[in-house]
């Protein structure tokens, strides 16, 4: 069995962490301390054990040196949220691309969004120095794709054309474009929105593009040769083009309400 935890003097046998731990890595010993067994399960190092802790007696194995933040309340109102919902629009009108900072404190920021099986992987890309030679790549598979939607025309047309003019038709005034990769696709879909609201928190805003990533099912494998660098078994699933807005808006739009059904 591979430990995961460090386990200390201070453990007091509360269980806490047994019976928070989905995956039966944890028991109680005859010692009353916690300590981890041999499960049908190996433990994918969710923390919650870590988490429940009442006297911070475990932690997680390679973060030994990392203080961890007290969690009592939801840090954010959930009127403030449902606000936030509402003001974040898609953005296509960009005064300036982000700063190399600006971006890590983006990515930084959502170190915490959720994975299946908390895997984590999710890595990112940012298109700028390389713009230029993404859109070719980008348009010589998506010519060979037999798409028949006008954009993509129009998008072919204009790097056949050179490039002139800023109003690209995939990234409009944007020259940074930001890729998640995963090997699950709701892992990077929901990093990206995540990295979305945040960028709007933090001045900042983008566009989600539908279009690039058409290029990645298109074919797979092609797309992914502009990125060596990106860990094998990962795939582009979500697209965002970022910067800084020019436009400001004065208020929010109606927007139909969701359909649910119960069942």
């Amino acid at each position: 069995m591979k430990s995961e935890l460090i386990i200390s003097g201070s453990c007091i046998g509360c269980g806490a962490c047994v019976k928070i731990c989905i995956r039966g890595h944890l028991a109680v010993g005859e010692d009353r301390r916690a300590r981890e067994i041999d499960s049908p399960y190996y433990c994918f190092r969710c923390g919650h054990c870590e988490s429940v802790c009442p006297k911070n007696a475990i932690t997680l194995r390679g973060f030994e040196d990392e203080v961890q933040s007290p969690t009592i309340l939801p840090p954010v109102q959930a009127s403030s949220l449902a606000e936030l919902y509402r003001y974040r629009r898609s953005q296509r009108w960009f005064d300036r691309s982000c700063t190399e900072d600006e971006i890590r404190s983006l990515i930084s920021s959502i170190r915490y969004a959720p994975t299946a099986e908390n895997s984590q992987a999710v890595e990112f890309a940012v298109i700028q120095e390389r713009f230029d030679d993404f859109m070719r790549h980008c348009a010589d598979i998506l010519r060979e794709g037999g798409h028949d939607h006008p954009r993509i025309g129009q998008f072919i047309d204009y790097v056949d054309g050179g490039m002139e003019g800023k109003n690209n038709p995939f990234t409009w005034e944007g020259r940074q474009i930001l890729i998640a990769f995963s090997k699950v696709s709701t892992d990077a879909v929901i990093a990206m929105e995540e990295l979305d609201l945040m960028a709007t928190a933090m001045g900042q805003g983008g566009f989600h593009s539908r279009w690039i990533l058409l290029a990645s099912e298109d074919d797979p494998e092609r797309f992914m040769s502009f990125f060596p660098e990106i860990s094998e078994g990962l795939m582009a699933y979500a697209v965002f083009i970022i910067g800084h807005p020019r436009q400001k808006y004065r208020r929010t739009v109606p927007r139909n309400e969701r359909r649910l059904v119960m069942m």
